[in-house]
């Protein structure tokens, strides 16, 4: 049976545990605090001197500490006979201390205090309240020992999710750099991509107007047949005169334009026509396939040239 209500106070609550050892296991475990386990041995002699012992005042006052669990069983019931088995009870009466685990991965706890036998029963009040005392003392030096690890490891921890997170806010941020970069120089490429196919479409634009005007304009002025003079004011006010035939179109006149600013090198791919009296364009797509005589400048004719793009 469990022997706490045999053992005496100093006047407040049991220091002895009521419950079993599993539950009181558990409690120390909880409360990180030293667990004291007395195996009494009714059937020996000096049985009670060691009961007035764990009475005596000063013993008591170290039962009582809040850090101190305690548990008195006797050997004479079957939680008595497993306890003498788990702590290889040489000799009765036993008093053990023992110490939680200072991991929580482990569950097996430490000794720091043995007596038993002789050695317990001739061990006076004071000496035994002064073991308990200096355990109780290391045990508070162990537990601020443990806090202070504890806190350590949280501010370590603390410190490496802080790191985590500036690691991981500037990988994100290199990473939107990295992105915006890649964007840009993607734009950049595209714009480049586009300026190049805008430059050959151009040039290609050009290269075909030249390729028309000189089938157009064929070899040199014509020294036979019909033929019209047509004088061109050029929008620099150059004036530039040259020989057709009456039956050459309208789209022959800007062919000979086209090739005589492209040897000059003026850049002016869109060429208006027209005269100052009567007034008249030349400028509609229709009026290209007219002959000179059709289109009124036969056999001769002054034509204002315009740059349409200016």
């Amino acid at each position: 049976y469990i022997i706490s209500k045999q053992l005496p106070t100093l006047g407040g609550a049991s220091p002895w545990a009521t419950t079993g050892y599993a539950a009181c296991k558990q409690e120390v475990t909880r409360q990180n605090s030293l667990f004291l386990i007395y195996l009494h041995s009714p059937m020996h002699r000096q049985a009670n001197r060691v009961l007035e012992t764990l009475c005596h005042e000063a013993v008591l006052s170290q039962l009582e500490q809040p850090n101190m669990t305690n548990l008195g069983v006797s050997i004479h019931t079957a939680q008595g006979a497993h306890l003498a088995k788990l702590l290889q009870a040489a000799a009765y009466p036993l008093l053990v201390v023992l110490q939680p685990p200072s991991r929580p991965s482990s569950s097996s706890m430490q000794l720091v205090l043995r007596a038993e036998g002789p050695a317990l029963c001739s061990m006076t009040p004071t000496a035994l309240a002064q073991h308990l005392s200096s355990l109780l003392q290391r045990h508070q030096v162990h537990l601020a020992e443990q806090e202070a690890r504890r806190i350590q490891r949280e501010q370590e921890n603390q410190l490496r999710r802080e790191q985590d997170a500036e690691y991981q806010a500037a990988l994100l941020a290199d990473q939107e750099r990295q992105r915006s970069l890649e964007e840009e120089r993607q734009r950049v490429q595209r714009e480049e991509e586009e300026l190049k196919a805008q430059k050959q479409a151009i040039e290609q634009a050009k290269e075909s107007r030249l390729s028309r005007a000189r089938q157009l304009l064929g070899d040199g002025e014509p020294t036979s047949g019909e033929i019209t003079r047509i004088r061109f004011v050029l929008p620099s006010g150059k004036k530039l005169g040259r020989k057709f035939l009456s039956s050459d179109t309208v789209e022959v006149l800007r062919a000979f334009l086209t090739l005589h600013f492209d040897e000059n090198g003026v850049d002016m791919p869109n060429i208006g026509l027209s005269t100052s009296f009567p007034k008249k364009t030349y400028n509609d797509g229709d009026q290209y396939q007219l002959s000179l005589s059709q289109a009124g400048l036969s056999p001769q004719a002054v034509l204002m040239v315009q740059n349409l793009d200016a």
